[in-house]
């Protein structure tokens, strides 16, 4: 699957049409991959929008709580289109995949009863255009966006990267082994095993209906029970499921109140303190720059005259040059000259006339020799030939040791004093702590019913273990004893058949279990190898009963995953849904938001080399400006095909997207 566009109409902060082209030809050959679509914004600029919109256009309210789409909903239509009388909004989302190419439209508009009634609708499309809806009912949509990316493998490839970490916590719940079992499609394969004893046990049924045999009624009662038993308590799993959907949806809930709680009072005193403490060390270093600047002083103040000395001196050696070159060029001819009027003459010459002699003279000399004059303007020296040369050179080679700009720095020494004197005022009016303990006890206690009923079903799901290999021992023995019967003819053959079917089936399971956690186990640790610089993550397992992760150190102590940085549980969950891809072979297109926040210059450079230039053939990432820099722009570019930066007008009240990315200086 391919995205090739996503389009807003007045949506949340996107004013008019705003368009992403997310897949663009490659014009020309490029030894890069360019599958990266970069989609930069700060805070507040529309990418949460964005990266919901997807959510929305494939599975609208199923992806959400009730609580968090009423507040979608509600804040569905742009404030500024509203204002202006406006009263729909909408999405729109291409893709393409090997059955075709489709149009997601997603609809919000105001009814006379003033509620936002939402429509979501699916297309084959052609060239962006729309041809014909398909999917007539709710259930015929749902179905169709299922069979590409089922609503529980989602978070794997549309997540705040931030957030994905939390998959190291709950990488043995049952929901996330479900979710990987659906990639790696064993789900499929266990499916097929319980629907081939499901046939089983009905021609069972059937047939014991015609035996009389006292041996294979009594075994065919014992399996009734059985399957009885295991119906009984396949049943209760369902309101228990929907309990923890309940709690995990309130869990989901009170994590985000807290945040935003912890968002709304984020400015405590320790930050203030901290903030107070750079500044300060900033100011110093402003005052110890200007003392060197006093010091100076002196220096600068003779600077000017200095600078008119040496310009002079320099002026001084150019004349004396050229009276040296002149005197050296017409050093013969002044020779000459001087033995030719020395001679007496008949009459004698005047001084005029040597003088004109000489003139005339130096021209010819110049002429015959095809030499141009030294014109040499008369000048005064001064200095030259008072000083050493030594003297002359000292005097040429100073200059000032100093280049600062003073200005600037007074500036900003100003500035720091006001935001010092800003936040000092703040100090008074800053909470110690934010007091989060109402959420955290309510957490506690949601944390421990969810606990409660996990090992509950634990429980029950190892009974309903036990009870399905009694099953299958007892249904070996009754098809072992109707094999002595030979009246039940094609019937029996046919049960006997389909009990090595599930044999095989059951074999066929194990094994591609194992081979796919020891797939997993070797693309997860090779994948760790090359984002993690530390080596204490030594050795990798997964287990194949469990279907569950673990890490061992160097010393093969197991690795508290939950214990690790933020930075590292977010590389651990990104390393496995990387592993979970390669596994499954499949071509999901990846949208990544802040994927870079928690993570130090080396990670984030592995993350760009090695990540998500080999992750898919479509990454779509979003960032703020504060997580990336110039060397993360420059090792990214080549692989990057389209790149959007989101800029919100506070004046217009709207998400403007143009083509470019964050610039550095």
């Amino acid at each position: 699957m391919i995205f090739n566009l996503i389009s807003f109409e007045n949506y949340r902060p996107y004013y008019g049409v705003q368009t992403l082209e997310l897949q663009k030809k490659q014009e020309q050959f490029s030894p890069y991959q360019k599958n990266i679509t970069l989609v930069g914004g700060m805070n507040g600029a529309g990418k949460t929008s964005l990266i919901n919109a997807f959510y929305i256009c494939f599975y609208g309210r199923r992806k959400f709580s009730k609580e968090e789409y009423e507040v979608i909903k509600k804040e569905a239509i742009n404030l500024r289109h509203k204002r202006e009388g406006g009263r729909a909004s909408s999405i729109h989302l291409s893709f393409s995949d090997r059955t075709g190419e489709y149009i997601v439209e997603v609809t919000f508009e105001l009814n006379h009863k003033n509620e936002i009634v939402e429509q979501r609708k699916i297309y084959v499309s052609s060239g962006l255009e729309k041809v014909r809806p398909i999917a007539a009912s709710e259930e015929e949509f749902n179905d169709f966006i299922d069979q590409r990316i089922p609503i529980d493998v989602a978070p794997f490839f549309i997540f705040d990267a931030e957030k994905i970490r939390d998959l190291v916590g709950e990488h043995d719940s049952k929901e996330t082994i479900r979710a990987i079992q659906k990639i790696v499609s064993l789900e499929l394969y266990n499916q097929l095993h319980s629907d081939l004893s499901q046939i089983r046990y009905n021609i069972e049924l059937n047939i014991s209906k015609s035996v009389k045999n006292e041996d294979i009624i009594k075994l065919t009662t014992q399996l009734e029970t059985c399957a009885s038993e295991l119906e009984s308590l396949k049943s209760q799993d369902k309101p228990v499921e929907k309990e923890i959907e309940f709690l995990n949806e309130k869990k989901n809930y009170l994590n985000q109140e807290r945040r935003r709680k912890l968002a709304s009072n984020s400015i405590t005193k320790g930050q203030i303190n901290r903030r107070v403490g750079e500044l300060e060390s900033e100011q110093k270093k402003i005052k110890m720059a200007l003392e060197s600047f006093g010091r100076s002083l002196p220096k600068i103040v003779i600077y000017p005259l200095v600078r008119k000395l040496q310009q002079q001196i320099k002026k001084e050696k150019e004349h004396i040059s050229l009276l040296n070159r002149s005197q050296a060029a017409f050093a013969p001819f002044d020779k000459f000259i001087a033995q030719l009027l020395n001679r007496d003459t008949d009459p004698p010459l005047t001084s005029i006339q040597k003088e004109q002699i000489t003139e005339h003279g130096k021209e010819a000399w110049l002429k015959v020799n095809k030499m141009q004059d030294i014109k040499i303007e008369p000048m005064k020296v001064l200095h030259s030939y008072d000083l050493s040369p030594n003297e002359l050179q000292a005097i040429l080679n100073w200059n000032l040791p100093i280049n600062l700009n003073i200005n600037d720095l007074i500036k900003k020494k100003n500035k720091i004093d006001a935001e010092l004197q800003t936040l000092i005022a703040q100090l008074e009016d800053a909470p110690d702590v934010i007091d989060t303990k109402a959420e955290d006890d309510e957490l506690a206690n949601v944390s421990e019913q969810l606990g409660a009923l996990l090992n509950a079903k634990k429980s029950r799901n190892e009974i309903l273990r036990r009870l399905q290999d009694r099953h299958q021992d007892l249904s070996k023995e009754l098809t072992t004893k109707r094999k002595t019967i030979q009246d039940l003819g094609p019937v029996e053959q046919k049960l006997d058949m389909m009990s090595k079917l599930i044999d095989a089936t059951k074999e066929f399971v194990d094994r591609v279990t194992i081979l796919k956690a020891n797939q997993l186990k070797a693309e997860i640790e090779a994948i760790l190898l090359q984002l993690f610089r530390k080596r204490d993550l030594h050795r990798v397992e997964f287990d194949p009963k469990e279907f569950a992760l673990k890490i061992y150190d160097e010393f093969d102590n197991l690795v508290d995953l939950t214990s690790r940085s933020e930075g590292e549980k977010q590389l651990i969950a990104l390393s496995m849904i990387w592993a979970l891809t390669k596994v499954s072979g499949t071509k999901f297109p990846f949208v990544i938001d802040t994927p870079l926040a928690r993570l130090d210059s080396i990670h984030r450079s592995n993350l760009v080399n090695r990540y998500f230039t080999n992750l898919s053939d479509q990454v779509i990432i979003l960032t703020t400006d504060t997580e990336i820099t110039k060397e993360f722009v420059e090792e990214i570019d080549p692989f990057v095909q389209k790149s959007y930066l989101l800029q919100y007008d506070d004046a217009e009240m709207a998400t403007n997207v143009r083509e470019g990315y964050f610039t550095f200086e």
